[in-house]
């Protein structure tokens, strides 16, 4: 997700930052929207995985567990997780297309100016500081709303069935 796209119907909720980059009402309502849809989306997708997790869980926690169910399992949280990524890059990339070249320029701009003058301007910490200077931190996606990574992380290996 390029600069500028996480979040932008939030960030587009302010009418200031809306006339400084040039977004009309009708974008400003379409990003919402398609946020919105995003989320609900997002919300749904990773109910889904939580639950072919959960039903991993109690495959593995059989007496004798079924390798093939277990195996098939495995397959649809892949699928899962890749629904969710897919949906990701669509969110980011249709964001990106609600705005005109010249627009998101200026978001982008407007950011980093935001994000300059959150790490205390130009120079921060001077020489000697570990070669930072004015460099803004990098922020995961997601970070600050709650969410995790972007991919879940898979779940453990089955145990090894014991030796006889």
């Amino acid at each position: 997700m390029g600069p500028g796209q996480a979040g932008l119907g939030r960030l587009l909720s302010d009418p200031n930052l809306r006339q400084q980059i040039g977004v009309t009402a009708d974008q400003a309502a379409k990003i919402r929207q398609q946020e919105s849809d995003f989320q609900k989306a997002e919300i749904r997708n990773r109910a889904d995985l939580q639950i072919k997790r959960m039903d991993l869980n109690d495959l593995l926690s059989a007496e004798k567990p079924d390798r093939a169910a277990v195996d098939a399992k495995v397959q649809e949280i892949g699928a899962a997780q890749t629904v969710i990524e897919k949906s990701t890059i669509d969110n980011s990339l249709t964001m990106r297309d609600a705005l005109t070249p010249a627009q998101r320029q200026k978001l982008q701009q407007l950011m980093a100016q935001q994000r300059q003058a959150a790490v205390g301007g130009p120079g921060v910490g001077g020489p000697g500081a570990g070669g930072r200077g004015n460099v803004a931190p990098v922020v995961p996606q997601g970070a600050g709303r709650g969410r995790g990574p972007v991919t879940p992380p898979t779940p453990p290996a089955p145990p090894a069935a014991p030796r006889q």
